[in-house]
Formats: structure tokens, sequence, C-alpha cells
């Protein structure tokens, strides 16, 4: 007689975050993003690092890291969590890289974009919806997003 046996567990989709709302003028610049410059999330029970296209990004200006860039966040203590720090939007889809080295990335410091699709990090380095607050100090220095 056969039997059911279930299946493996399945996981939760995972797949990349698209933020820019048109392609057209966009402006992009190549960073190298440490890999100390991300919270570890799980993913399927393993802790990797996961970098999401449309997350706000910032220059790192103290530390082992000081020139390179990682997410803007309200927890950082390195020059990241400053507002005249943010270089732009992250624009290179890194699903597991950062959890073993640095890399280069395109950022995007001049476009229009969806501001619902795109992230910075709270105090509790936990991935939250792009506030006003921090879409509009951008605008107050070097870039120049438009927001839908």
């Amino acid at each position: 007689m056969a039997d059911f046996v279930k299946g493996p567990a399945y996981r939760t989709p995972f797949g990349k975050n698209v933020f820019l709302r048109s392609t057209q003028d966009v402006k992009v610049e190549s960073y190298t993003f440490a890999s100390g410059g991300i919270p570890e999330e799980t993913v399927d029970g393993e802790q990797v690092k996961v970098l999401q296209p449309g997350t706000v990004v910032a220059k790192i200006t103290s530390g082992g890291d000081t020139g390179k860039i990682g997410v803007f966040s309200a927890a950082a203590t390195d020059g990241r969590q400053t507002a005249a720090n943010i270089v732009g939007i992250n624009q290179t889809f890194l699903p597991w890289q950062l959890t073993e080295r640095d890399v280069e990335v395109g950022v995007v410091y001049e476009a229009t974009v969806t501001q619902a699709n795109c992230f910075e990090y709270d105090v509790g380095d936990a991935r939250i919806a792009l506030t006003n607050g921090t879409r509009d100090a951008m605008n107050g220095v070097s870039v120049q997003m438009i927001f839908v």
C-alpha cells in the first residue's frame, strides 16, 4: 500500500527587491561594501548577510573599514548612522557573499525610486521601510532622488 510522506520544509520566498521606478537617467557609482557593514539575518535556519537592492547605504568613517560603505543604520557607531554620510541606494543583490568577504556594489545616487521598496536599519538592526526623515535627509546631501 502506498503511503504519503510530506516533502521538505518549504522555504520562505526569497528574491531580488525592485526599487527603481524608472530605468531612465539612473546614475550609479561603484563602492566597496564592507562585510561588517550589515547585520546577519536568519534564512532557512542559517545566519547570512543579505544585501537587498533598495537599501540605503552610507560611508564608514571610523574603525577598520573606514572608506568603505555599509547599510545606513541608527544602531551603527562607525559613521553609518549619520545622514550626511549617505551615498545613495544600493543596486546590487548579494544573497550570501557578504558572509564571506567585502564586495564591490553599484550605488544609485540619482534616480526615480519607489519609497515603499527602499530600506534602512533601525536601532535594533532590523530592516525597516525607508522613513520620511531619512528620505528628506538623503536629498539634503549629494544624493538626488525622486520618491514616488
